[in-house]
């Protein structure tokens, strides 16, 4: 077996912590704490979220999801091809990965009434847990700068699928 043939091999038995296999994560209680974790989640293909019917599904399936568990959401930004959360179980209990899960399944169903086709979301999620010493507001306005830094607008307020829940 040459080189290649074993660096390949190497890489197909590392988990992944995005893409189309499962996320490696963190233990279940951290999910289901008041702690805030920073979801992005991509778009299986293309730039489905351009389409204004789809995008304004997704972002209203965001809102009701979190509010029906019980969820703390602090801010969600949806660009067309990816969408960022930032969320916290509150005092639920529920886990946030499992809702995620649950609110993927849900709008690829409402997307493909919409008349798209195929998966809507990649297998899986990167997350990020706020860590002790970082400040919430610096967050919640990273994520909501993306349309900004992408050029789709000069002030995140004039994108129409971003909504901060806190102040900032």
């Amino acid at each position: 077996m040459d080189r290649h043939s074993r660096q390949r091999i190497a890489r197909q038995n590392v988990p992944a912590t995005w893409g189309r296999r499962r996320a490696v994560r963190l233990s279940p209680e951290i999910y289901a704490s008041d702690i805030p974790v920073h979801f992005t989640i991509c778009a299986d293909a293309g730039r489905p979220f351009e389409s204004v019917a789809v995008a304004q599904m997704v972002i209203g399936a965001v809102e009701r999801a979190m509010e029906l568990r019980a969820h703390r959401l602090y801010v969600y930004c949806l660009m067309p091809d990816h969408l960022h959360v930032l969320v916290s179980a509150g005092d639920s209990g529920i886990s946030v990965e499992q809702s995620i899960d649950r609110f993927k399944s849900i709008t690829t169903n409402c997307a493909w009434k919409l008349g798209l086709s195929g998966i809507l979301w990649q297998a899986s999620a990167r997350d990020r847990v706020m860590r002790s010493g970082e400040r919430l507001d610096t967050l919640v306005r990273y994520i909501s700068d993306n349309p900004v830094r992408a050029g789709l607008v000069s002030c995140w307020m004039d994108w129409p699928y971003t909504k901060v829940f806190v102040e900032i």
